[in-house]
């Protein structure tokens, strides 16, 4: 895992809640046919999800795996990170760094 994957997470959610709107609204702006390529790209980004949230939970290390889930799945800062786990500023993102080039 990728720290570019796993900060995609954030954004394939709101992806996901976008197309779905479009496609419960039948969008005019959205042509005929094209109703299948967006259910399609809602499958893709729910996979990827669904990958992206199965790797954190899978962390073995709960302080990591804390760090994840504020960065990855929250949205937090890393300084606020730092601040609610009361390290320096920049350690979680050292951490995350650490451990991804170790168990890649």
């Amino acid at each position: 895992m990728t720290k570019e994957k796993l900060e995609q997470l954030i954004d394939l959610r709101k992806e996901i809640k976008e197309i779905e709107r479009r496609l419960n609204r039948n969008d005019t702006k959205c042509p005929l046919g094209n109703a299948e390529l967006l259910e399609e790209r809602v499958h893709m980004a729910a996979e990827l999800e669904r990958e992206i949230t199965a790797y954190i939970n899978s962390v073995g290390d709960s302080r990591i795996r804390r760090i994840m889930q504020y960065k990855y799945v929250d949205g937090y800062t890393w300084r606020k990170i730092a601040n609610i786990m009361h390290y320096d500023r920049s350690y979680p993102e050292k951490a995350i760094t650490r451990y991804l080039s170790k168990h890649s």
